[in-house]
This record gives structure tokens, sequence and C-alpha cells, in this order.
């Protein structure tokens, strides 16, 4: 995987939009605004031919998504700012080709922290779409490219100017305070599972164990460090590691580090290997949901997103403090 070092910046979690709302794709297109209508046009016909060859009916919504009601929940709190949202999908494409789904069974719920002020996934107007809805409710969308992703293509699984229809039900919303016991109780799961010994968990939610004893000084805020790291999910799958040739170099104390990983390296010695183990709310809280997963790495690839993390991850970094200077 690409050394990407995204996680350092407790900031990244910022969209480069482009294709991916409508308000974007316009403020792109200033000069050429037609072709943007054009595709509006496109899809609202394409959209509309779907629906009445198969006798459906459905409301458009403001936005330009289009909604079907399956289980509504009066009773069931609506979404606001600050939630963590876990839904379970079933994505197609309008023809019907299944691209991705998420359940009790197939890894989901998938989570999402919701923002009423900018775009925190895409499709964007599925992010919209749920922003409707209530806890417990279930709802089909038909989103259109233009609140989609618009012309990224990504093979056969997603055409350029692809419709989705995303069957969504709201299983859940909570906050990070939730999400980071949640976190805490799994990672002492984990810890327990891989027989792990001599673990110290600090108040914060960071649980350290030491691999290899260092024989230099602690460093101290302001010091310059040499660092190698590879960061992992609990899973095992790297999301991103130093090359032998490239270490991170950081100046401790600046905040250009996610919490967790500086707590971490205050703990060690120069010439210490450790492991740094957190929940999200010490990395990167809800960063930025792709739906379907398996194009975030070629959006990332591609500069049309910056998060390298998926939202919600507990993470360890095997940590190599080389050098203090």
């Amino acid at each position: 995987m690409k050394n990407k070092k995204l996680f350092f910046n407790r900031r990244a979690n910022t969209l480069i939009y482009l294709i991916f709302t409508a308000v974007a794709f316009q403020g792109c297109l200033d000069d050429d605004e037609t072709d943007l209508e054009r595709q509006q046009r496109i899809d609202e016909e394409i959209i509309t031919e779907y629906l009445e060859s198969n006798n459906i009916e459905a409301e458009r919504a403001p936005d330009g998504y289009y909604l079907i009601k399956t289980r509504e929940n009066d009773a069931g709190r609506a979404v606001r700012d600050e939630d963590v949202v876990a839904i379970y999908y079933h994505m197609s494409l309008l023809n019907g080709n299944k691209v991705d789904s998420a359940t009790a069974t197939n890894g989901g719920p998938v989570k999402f922290g919701f923002d009423r002020n900018r775009i925190t996934m895409v499709p964007s107007g599925l992010y919209i779409g749920i922003s409707t809805m209530n806890e417990g409710e279930a709802c089909r969308f038909i989103i259109p490219s233009y609140l989609a992703f618009g012309s990224y293509t990504n093979g056969r699984l997603i055409p350029a100017n692809s419709i989705f229809i995303v069957d969504v039900e709201l299983v859940e919303l909570s906050n990070v305070d939730d999400q980071d016991a949640i976190e805490i109780d799994s990672i002492r799961s984990y810890i327990e599972a891989e027989e792990l010994t001599d673990v110290e968990e600090f108040s914060s939610g960071l649980f350290y164990k030491q691999l290899e004893a260092g024989d230099g000084p602690r460093p101290r805020r302001g010091d310059n460090l040499r660092i190698h790291y590879k960061g992992t999910y609990l899973d095992g799958t790297v999301f991103d590691q130093t090359r032998a040739n490239n270490p991170f170099r950081l100046t401790l104390g600046s905040t250009s580090v996610i919490p967790g990983f500086e707590e971490g390296i205050e703990e060690m010695q120069e010439g210490e290997k450790a492991l740094l183990i957190m929940p999200s709310g010490l990395g990167y809280g809800g960063s930025f949901q792709v739906i379907p997963p398996q194009i975030r790495e070629d959006l990332i690839d591609k500069d049309l997103i910056s998060d390298s993390v998926i939202p919600y991850s507990s993470l360890i970094f095997e940590v190599d403090l080389e050098d203090i200077n």
C-alpha cells in the first residue's frame, strides 16, 4: 500500500468534491453549466422511464433523488448533528446488477458521522436522503448519477454516469462516547483473543504494549523524532506504513498527529518498539465514508478523497522510535 501518511492529519477528512455533489460539480463548471444540466435531464428521463415501466410510485425530493419509504417509524428519533449513524444497505445499478451490501451477517452495519454543514459520505445523494430518516425506518432511494459518482467509473462495478438503487435501514443513532465504549470493548476482546500480555490500558482509551525495550531517553515536547510504523485495523488489514528507507519525521507536540499516536509516542524510549492500540476517538473518528467500500483506494489514488481510514475504526500501530534529536 502506498505510504500516504494521511492518518497523521487530524483534519484530513476533507473531501475534494469534484464530481460527488451537484453543487460542487456546478461550481467546477462555471463556463460549461450545460454539461451538468444535460446529465440531470438524461438522469431524469431514465429514472422516469424506469418508474413508469415498472409501475413504481416514488417521491422526488427537492434535492433530486427519489424516495420510497418501505417502513416508517414516526416514534424513532430523527438524525441530528454529531450522530453516529449506523445503516444496513443493499446497493445496485438501475438495471438490477448488485454493487454491494452490508447486513447483520455481511459486515454491517456501516457507520458514518452526520454533520448538517458538510458531506461526510458518498454518494452524496444517499447521505442527504438518510438525513431525512428516523431511527428504525427503511427506505429505497434512487440516486441519479449527478448525486452519486458522476462521470467517475470503476470498470464493471460502477460504469460512468451510473444511477443507483439503494435500500437502506437506519439501524441505530448513537454518539461518539457510545461508539468509543463499543470499540474499547472490542479492543479488550482482541487483546484476549490474541493472548497479548503486559498490555497497559490508559484512561484515555489507549492500549500500550512494549515489544522491544529501548535504551535511550523519552521524547519531550519539541523534540524531532524519526519513526517507522505500520498501521492496521483489528482484522490485520494494513492501511498505511512507512518504507524502510523513508521514516516518518515528527516534531512532538506539534498537533500534526492523531491524539492516540502522540500519547503512545510519549511513553516510549529511543530505540523502543511498541504496539499502540486505540479506539477511533483517539484516531480519525468519523473520517469519511465510501459506499461501496471497494472503491475507496481508487478514489484516494485519483485524489478524489483524502481519507484512507474507514470511519469509526479501532487502529493498531506497530511503532519503532528510531531516533530523537
